[in-house]
């Protein structure tokens, strides 16, 4: 606090009610206090708050997924599957003003590691609550095995749940998904994506949108 020694004309320093006094080059100079406010609701902080609100619920949804096709990345930096998840996707979701939210589902990643991935063909949704991913294994590559199990991965906008399937492996021709009589008609997002023996995963493909039968 600032204190005046001889009345309201005398130079001063420090703030005395919502002024500041301080000299420069020798002269009492006296300003205005501006007091910092950190304001919270700020459209910037709202939008922020809104991103990290969408991409946590994603993030539990499509946790069975992240869990196997994160979970070395995770361990690498110290942190969870669910922390690298929103990490990884998030320049995938946008809000703006008017609290309208856009997810680029098509870009979002479930899966990441150099491990090297198959190739998915158009996915079939022809059977009943099943979908089917035709794929060529790729065994070939580098760090690839026969073993490497294959996953598909749905997310259903509508239930805001996801599905993970049974892995199948790299020497297959076809990865399957088996859904619940109550996922019959829903509009779905499907990924796939590779994990092998010692947890090592590939990058996840997003394998466009379908409707389960």
């Amino acid at each position: 606090m600032g204190k005046i020694e001889q009345g309201i004309l005398d130079g001063f320093k420090g703030k005395v009610g919502t002024v500041v006094g301080f000299f420069w080059k020798g002269k009492p100079v006296m300003r205005g206090y501006k007091r910092f406010i950190h304001d919270r609701h700020s459209d910037a902080q709202m939008l922020v708050r809104l991103r990290f609100a969408v991409l946590n619920e994603l993030a539990v949804a499509f946790k069975a997924a992240a869990d196997l096709g994160l979970r070395l990345r995770a361990k690498s930096r110290g942190n969870t599957e669910l922390n690298n998840f929103v990490q990884l996707n998030w320049n995938n979701v946008t809000a703006n003003r008017e609290a309208e939210v856009s997810v680029e589902y098509g870009e979002l990643l479930l899966s990441a590691g150099a491990l090297p991935g198959v190739f998915f063909e158009r996915a079939s949704y022809e059977t009943p609550q099943q979908v089917a991913v035709p794929f060529a294994g790729n065994s070939a590559a580098g760090g690839a095995t026969e073993s490497d199990r294959v996953y598909l991965f749905a997310y259903s906008p509508s239930l805001g749940s996801g599905l993970l399937s049974g892995g199948n492996r790299r020497s297959e021709s076809q990865a399957t998904l088996t859904v619940p009589a109550a996922w019959s008609g829903e509009s779905i997002h499907l990924w796939g994506f590779v994990v092998g023996t010692e947890g090592h995963a590939s990058y996840s493909t997003y394998l466009g949108q379908g409707t389960i039968g």
